[in-house]
This record gives structure tokens, sequence and C-alpha cells, in this order.
């Protein structure tokens, strides 16, 4: 995501965020709550109810259910707009993102970090996953495409019904690696990791190949202890609780349940 430089240079001492037609003031939930985790900035770029993007830095933990909120696709990815594709750094609350389901969407919320070398060193994080062209048929990807390692790829396959009792599902990229078409990769510097939002839960198109939005999933705010809840939550200034993003229409298969899926077992 690129921030215009207005909203980047004028900000006031009050903490005003120039957007698009006004000043937007941003949300204030009151101090973070104290962690022990280590933090990371994350830029998140949001619609207000006014209809204007505001942008913010916000510094919380680096533990993987707050990095995988802003973590899905790597900076260069083309996503499917209604003015074409456009590169996941160039996307800006408003526009009209195409989506498998609903057509185009509005899109509400752009979040990204940094991902530095540092981090494969201490954890699998750090990695991403390279999807050459035509892995998953002709054009899917168009072009390679680097994805997080918590990437979620949409699936249809005819064994899905008969074993878990669904048309489709979304798997994680990780449980699509061969070291051929899917390719752990540690980058040698740092790369900018990005992910969408909308109203629902919806299946993207970059490079060609189908990939779910953030949601947090039905049970996030039940599994989550109230730290962690107020540091997800501190990532979406344009919503309240994580029921805004709607239901899970589509369910989560494991890393297990992918490779029983297609054999692998």
């Amino acid at each position: 995501m690129t921030y215009p430089m207005d909203a980047q240079q004028h900000r006031s001492q009050s903490g005003d965020l120039i957007s698009k037609s006004r000043v937007t003031r941003v949300p204030q939930r009151g101090p973070l709550p104290r962690t022990r985790n280590l933090s990371r900035p994350y830029n998140v770029a949001w619609l207000t109810s006014a209809g204007d993007v505001a942008y913010d830095t916000i510094v919380a933990p680096s533990v993987p259910v707050i990095e995988s909120a802003c973590a899905n696709l790597a900076r260069g990815a083309l996503v499917s707009t209604t003015d074409g594709p456009v590169a996941v750094e160039d996307l800006v609350p408003g526009m009209d993102v195409l989506t498998s389901e609903y057509g185009p969407l509005p899109l509400k919320w752009v979040g990204s970090y940094e991902m530095s070398p540092r981090d494969a060193q201490t954890s699998d994080r750090g990695r991403l996953f390279r999807v050459t062209a035509d892995s998953f048929g002709l054009g899917k990807p168009a072009q390679d495409l680097l994805l997080a390692p918590r990437a979620h790829i949409l699936m249809r396959h005819a064994a899905c019904q008969a074993l878990f009792g669904v048309d489709q599902a979304f798997g994680p990229i990780r449980a699509f690696e061969d070291g051929t078409s899917v390719i752990s990769v540690t980058p040698m510097s740092a790369v900018t990791v990005f992910n969408l939002a909308f109203d629902n839960q919806a299946t993207i198109l970059a490079n060609g190949v189908e990939l779910e939005s953030f949601h947090p999933g039905p049970h996030a705010e039940t599994l989550l202890d109230d730290e962690m809840l107020y540091s997800l939550l501190r990532l979406f200034p344009h919503v309240r609780t994580l029921d805004a993003f709607g239901p899970q229409m589509i369910d989560r298969l494991t890393s297990f349940e992918v490779r029983t899926l297609r054999g692998e077992g």
C-alpha cells in the first residue's frame, strides 16, 4: 500500500490524519495493554463511515494471530478490480475489488507490515511460498505469486463433499508445498506483505488464484484472551467487534485435511 504524501506529511500534533477530502481523527481506544511479546509496526488504511480514507501506523504484538491479519499477499501481487489488475501495494480502500461470490465489492481495509529476514531466523513466519505459474491450472497463477504462510486458497475438489461435507473450502498454502510448484522461500531482504478486508468473507483473485480475504473465523472472540483481542481490534479502527466481518461462509481446512483430500495423508 502506497501512502499519499499528504497523508504522510500533514499529521497535526493532535493526531489528526488527512484523508482524501477531509481530516479524519484516528479512533483512540486507550493505551495498549502490557505484553511480554515483541512488537512491530503495522500500516493500516480503512474506509471511514463518511466514505473517506484514513491511514495509521499501529504498534502491536509480533505474534501469529496479529501478523496473519496483515499477511496474505506479498508486494507485487496483482489483484483483480473493476479497473483491471492492480498491484496490492497500490490498492486503496473504496476501490471495487472483484470477488468470486459477490462480484465487485468495495474494499474496506488494507493492512501490511514489513517481514524482515530476522523473522525467518526465529520462526517459520518469516518464510514465503512461491506459487509458480500454472500450478493450479492454466493461468492459476498467470505468473509466479508470493504468498504469506497463512494465506488460504480456495479448493474445489471432487472428494471434498464426500470427506468433509462441503463443495469447496479454503486450504492453507503451506499444505500444497511440494518443492516444485509451491516452494518455501526465505527472503534475503525485507518484503512487505498485505491483507485485504471487506464487510464479508470474500474470495479475491490474485494473479488468477482465488484467495481468502481477511476473516477472523467464527470463534475468534472466544478463543482470544482479552489482550490479544484488544490488540487485533486496534488494527481495524472501522469496526467495534469481529462480528462486523460477517459469518464465515466458506470453511477452512487444516493442512492434514488438505493432504487427505488430495490423497497424500
